[in-house]
C-alpha cells in the first residue's frame, strides 16, 4: 500500500453512474444533432476510474465497445483487476497512469469520462484534464467532466473550510476523517444559527454526516476542490480546444419557462444565468471538439431517433409523476397513455415507434415525448437494453449480477442502475444460473412458490435477468 497517495489508504467510494454510461452521452450529442460513435461499438476512457465500479459494469454489457480506466492509486486498480479477470472481461483494462501523461502514444476515444476529478486536483492537473479531452476526444467524440459549481456551492465551501481548521493538527486521513465527522455532529447538535438559517444547516450537515469515509476524506478534507462558475470553466475548456455540448442530465440544459428569456450573449451566458437562478452546485457537463456543429434548439422531430423511459405513479391529487419527482397533469388521454406505456416497461425504454400507437399519430408522439424529456420527466436513450424482461422456466440472472451478489447487498443492472438486496433475494441471485426451476429454487430457498414468483418478476423488471 502506498502511504502517499491517500486514496490507497481510504478508497473513495466508486459506483455505477447512469449519466456517464455512453447511452446517456450519445443520446444527448443525438439530440443536439451530432452523430456520435454508435454504443455498441465505441471506445471509452473514464479518468480517475478508482475500482471500476462505474467502467466493468459498462464493459459488461456492451461487450463489443472497449473500456480503458485509468487512476494514479494502485490500490483501487489493483482491486477492478481482479474483477476483470474473474469476469473474464476481454474489452476492459484498467491501468495506473498520471493523466497528464497518458495518451501521447495517439490513443484515440469515442467517449471520455471524468468523474469527480476536476475540482479535485491542481490548476496543472485540470489543464492535463482537459488537455487528455483535445488530445484523445476522437472527431465525433462526446467527453463527461463533472466538477463543484458556484454560485450553489459557497455553503458547502464554507464548512470545508471550517472542517480544514477544526482538522489543522490532526495527522493522518482515518484520523482527520473521524475528527471531522466529530466536529459535523457538534455543529448538527448545537443548532446555534438564526431560524432563516437552520433548515439550510440542517440539510447540509445532515447530507454530510451520512457521507461514507471515503467522500468527506476525498472531498471535504482533500487539499484541492475548487468549485468555479460555468463560465469560467467554459472557458477554460475553450482555450483547450473544446467546447459546450450540454449536460448529463438532458432537461437542464432547458428554461421552458423562459426564465432567463432577457439574457443576451448565446449559450455560455444563458447557462450562468441559468446556474444564479437555481443555485446550481454540481454540474455533469458534456464537451465535444471546437469544430463540431452543435444544434442548441433541437425540433421535435428529432425524437423519433430517441428512446425513452420514465416510471409512473399516479398522485392522491390526480398527477402523474415520473423522474426526479417531476409531476404532470394528463389534460390529453394521449399522454396518459404514453405515460403508461413507459410506465410499464421502466425502467426499459421504449422507441418512439413502439410509443406511437399510444400518442395517436406522429405530431402528438413528437410533441408529447419532447415535453415530457423537457420536463425531466422521462429519460433519452439511443441503446435498447438488452436482457430478458420475463420470466423463463429456468430463469438466470446475468453473471454480473450473480458475482456482485456473492459479494454485497447491491447488484448492476442492464441499465446501470443500482439494486439494493433483500438477503432472500440476494441468495436468490446466486442460485439464478440458468439450471433450476422455480420449485427447485423454492426448495433451496425455503421460500413458497408465490414468493419465488414475485421476486422473480421483479428482478425481470429491474433488468437482472438474461436470456
Amino acid at each position: 500500500m502506498s502511504a502517499e497517495n491517500p486514496y490507497d489508504q481510504i478508497p473513495y467510494l466508486t459506483f455505477p453512474r447512469l449519466m456517464t454510461h455512453p447511452d446517456r452521452l450519445a443520446a444527448v450529442a443525438t439530440l443536439l444533432g451530432m452523430e456520435p460513435a454508435p454504443v455498441t461499438r465505441c471506445r471509452v476512457l473514464e479518468v480517475g476510474c478508482g475500482d471500476g465500479s462505474n467502467l466493468i459494469p459498462m464493459a459488461f454489457g456492451l461487450p463489443q465497445s472497449e473500456f480503458t480506466g485509468i487512476d494514479l492509486a494502485a490500490e483501487p486498480i489493483a482491486a477492478g483487476r481482479v474483477v476483470i479477470r474473474d469476469l473474464e472481461l476481454h474489452n476492459a483494462s484498467l491501468e495506473q497512469a498520471d493523466l497528464v501523461e497518458y495518451g501521447r502514444d495517439g490513443a484515440e476515444f469515442d467517449y471520455i469520462i471524468a468523474h469527480g476529478v476536476y475540482s479535485w486536483v491542481p490548476p496543472a492537473v485540470r489543464d492535463g484534464l482537459l488537455e487528455l479531452c483535445r488530445r484523445c476526444l476522437s472527431p465525433a467524440g462526446v467527453a463527461f467532466i463533472s466538477y463543484n459549481a458556484y454560485p450553489g456551492r459557497h455553503f458547502r465551501q464554507m464548512v470545508r473550510e471550517m472542517l480544514l481548521y477544526h482538522c489543522r493538527d490532526v495527522s493522518g486521513p482515518h484520523e482527520r476523517t473521524q475528527a471531522a465527522r466529530g466536529f459535523l455532529q457538534f455543529l448538527a447538535e448545537k443548532r446555534s444559527v438564526t431560524p432563516e438559517w437552520q433548515a439550510v444547516v440542517d440539510k447540509e450537515l445532515g447530507q454530510l454526516l451520512e457521507r461514507h469515509e471515503g467522500n468527506i476524506c476525498h472531498d471535504e478534507l482533500a487539499d484541492f476542490n475548487q468549485p468555479v462558475y460555468f463560465r469560467e470553466f467554459a472557458a477554460h475548456a475553450g482555450a483547450h480546444g473544446l467546447q459546450y455540448l450540454g449536460e448529463g442530465e438532458p432537461n437542464e440544459m432547458f428554461d421552458p419557462r423562459n426564465v432567463v428569456g432577457w439574457v443576451r450573449g448565446g449559450v455560455i451566458e444563458r447557462e450562468q444565468y441559468m446556474d444564479f437562478v437555481r443555485l446550481r452546485s454540481f454540474r455533469q457537463t458534456l464537451l465535444c471538439r471546437e469544430d463540431v456543429v452543435v444544434d442548441r434548439r433541437p425540433g421535435v422531430e428529432r425524437m423519433e431517433r430517441l428512446l425513452f423511459s420514465a416510471p409512473l405513479t399516479e398522485t392522491e391529487d390526480g398527477l402523474i409523476e415520473g423522474l426526479r419527482r417531476v409531476r404532470i397533469t394528463a389534460l390529453q388521454g394521449a399522454v396518459k397513455q404514453v405515460a403508461s406505456a413507459l410506465g410499464e416497461m421502466y425502467p426499459l425504454p421504449l422507441s418512439f415507434e413502439e410509443l406511437l400507437p399510444y400518442a395517436g399519430n406522429r405530431e402528438s408522439a413528437r410533441d408529447i415525448l419532447y415535453g415530457l424529456m423537457l420536463g425531466g420527466y422521462a429519460d433519452i436513450h439511443v441503446h435498447n437494453f438488452p436482457c430478458e424482461d420475463s420470466v423463463t422456466v429456468r430463469p438466470k440472472a446475468s453473471r454480473l449480477a450473480r458475482y456482485q451478489a456473492a459479494k454485497s447487498v447491491y447488484v448492476t443492472t442492464a441499465m446501470q442502475h443500482v439494486l439494493k438486496l433483500d438477503e432472500t433475494t440476494r441468495r436468490m441471485i446466486g442460485l439464478l444460473d440458468g439450471t433450476r426451476d422455480h420449485a427447485a429454487l423454492a426448495a433451496e430457498l425455503g421460500e413458497s412458490a408465490e414468493a419465488v414468483q414475485s421476486a422473480l418478476e421483479w428482478l425481470a423488471r429491474m433488468a437482472v435477468l438474461e436470456a
